[in-house]
């Protein structure tokens, strides 16, 4: 598929060019070449019941997108291990102080990778990670970071295996993200996040309410529904079928997650949507069955 296309074969690891200073974290100018706020196409991501869905993605510094694949594990002296196996930066290794805004080394990859990287963000549940991760990159003799959104098992605790219940439940949690609004703010937006799922029906739904974190507090909504529920693996993600809201407006985008723990107590994922006309944003949000999301971790 295109760069220029919101629909994207498999899988798994969303790569995003930011600004070298971590502190203050932009999606790409819309109109440019990349994941999120470039052609409204219409409906969602290309995933289909059966495959395996992402569990991250891959924007390159030239703001293309790119399948990958990726895991999250505890190296042996404490810190934080994103392995990306497939891909652009296939082979590459990041160790990171296990906190926000850690230090981490960057160990592989194309020549022009620094060996520099910051874990930005990152949330624990009692069974899912999700985690916020960027490599440092020269270009042009400037450094430029690409961002790394993915899910995964707790690195402590390691896969779990998953039965999906029958009926419905609701999981409350929390989303950290990127945005850049056509007429408005550009940086962190983190708030609240909202499922429903329906194992009956295969389907689940959501909405996410936060605001940026600056001057401003402009507030940022989304929610979607008809997200595809993979029974044979508890993983879910967008489909053509998909409709994604963003500030009020229908956009294009991707959804792509799975459920965590023995009895789906938690949900994961990793989303990037909008529209040329709206902005974009992207980022994980991770959410535990039930009213509170006492199961989220920093």
């Amino acid at each position: 598929m295109s760069a220029l296309t919101w629909r994207r074969s498999l899988p798994i690891l969303f790569e995003k060019k930011c600004e070298a200073d971590m502190s203050s974290i932009r999606t790409p100018a819309l109109g440019a070449a990349v994941l999120v706020g470039v052609a409204a196409c219409g409906g969602g991501g290309s995933g289909t019941p059966g495959d395996q869905a992402r569990s991250a993605t891959t924007i390159s510094t030239d703001n293309s997108v790119h399948a990958a694949e990726a895991s999250v594990s505890r190296n042996d002296d404490g810190r934080i291990l994103l392995s990306i196996t497939d891909g652009p930066m296939e082979g590459v290794s990041v160790f990171c102080e296990d906190a926000t805004l850690g230090a981490c080394q960057v160990v592989g990859g194309p020549a022009n990778t620094s060996g520099e990287g910051s874990l930005i963000n990152r949330s624990y549940g009692q069974f899912a990670f999700v985690g916020n991760f960027s490599i440092m990159k020269l270009v042009d003799g400037e450094k430029q970071g690409s961002t790394q959104l993915v899910h995964d098992a707790n690195p402590d605790l390691g896969h779990t295996d998953v039965t999906l219940p029958e009926g419905t439940r609701n999981y409350s949690g929390q989303f950290t993200a990127t945005a850049d609004l056509a007429d408005g703010p550009s940086g962190l937006v983190e708030g609240t996040a909202s499922l429903a799922a329906d194992f009956n029906t295969a389907v689940l739904g959501g909405s996410f309410t936060g605001s940026f974190d600056d001057a401003t507090e402009t507030r940022v909504t989304a929610s979607f529904n008809n997200v595809t529920i993979d029974a044979a693996n508890g993983q879910f993600t967008a489909t053509d079928d998909t409709l994604i809201l963003f500030q009020d407006r229908e956009v294009s985008g991707d959804i792509d997650g799975a459920f965590y723990g023995p009895n789906a107590s938690e949900a994961a994922g990793i989303f990037s949507f909008g529209g040329d006309d709206i902005g974009s944003m992207d980022g994980v949000f991770i959410a535990c069955e039930g009213a509170s999301a006492s199961c989220i971790k920093h």
